[in-house]
């Protein structure tokens, strides 16, 4: 086993085993709620969560309660396609079981993307499903990148390829974490 897929079940095993989930999520999306960077975005992309990640349909509800327009991504041949959705009848099963949007694509500037990963280090490296499909769409994305993780999923240092590409601020459940240079 590599150390990415070691990492990966690592952290899977320690969210099972949370007892108080729901609580540490409330006051993950405090803490992102408490944030310039939220309060500035306008648009802000966001995936529909999975079992072992933090849950996002309450960052949906209060981005739409909030006005904000909220972009969910769907992932194609080519890569991932950002969806304006306007409410949650916009969203369809898909692949895997996944949420997706049934909206056209958008062209819309995104301000905030909410980048899902498994395990992360200071720097903003993270360690994501495998797929690849966050690193191709952040090579040319020109927005703010923020991750969303339990304090457990931080680790010393995350194996990387030359392909990786980090996010800026990781959000947690004790802190925000500025992981680069801020470039406005």
């Amino acid at each position: 086993m590599d150390e990415k897929a070691a990492l990966r079940r690592t952290v899977h095993q320690y969210i099972r085993q949370m007892e108080n989930r729901q609580e540490v999520d409330e006051l993950i999306h405090q803490r992102l709620f408490a944030t310039s960077l939220w309060k500035n975005s306008q648009t802000i992309a966001v995936t529909l969560s999975l079992p072992l990640e933090i849950e996002t349909s309450p960052i949906i509800h209060e981005a739409f309660k909030e006005g904000k327009t909220v972009c969910v991504p769907k992932v194609m041949e080519q890569g991932l396609t950002f969806h304006v959705i306007n409410s949650f009848d916009d969203l369809e099963i898909g692949v895997m079981n996944i949420l997706e949007p049934t909206t056209s694509p958008t062209t819309q500037t995104i301000d905030l993307c909410l980048v899902p990963g498994r395990v992360f280090d200071r720097s903003g490296f993270r360690v994501g499903w495998g797929g690849g499909y966050y690193d191709r769409f952040l090579e040319t994305y020109e927005g703010v990148t923020l991750s969303l993780a339990y304090s457990a999923q931080l680790v010393t240092h995350v194996p990387t390829e030359p392909h990786d590409l980090p996010v800026q601020w990781i959000v947690t459940e004790k802190e925000s974490i500025q992981c680069l240079p801020f470039l406005s």
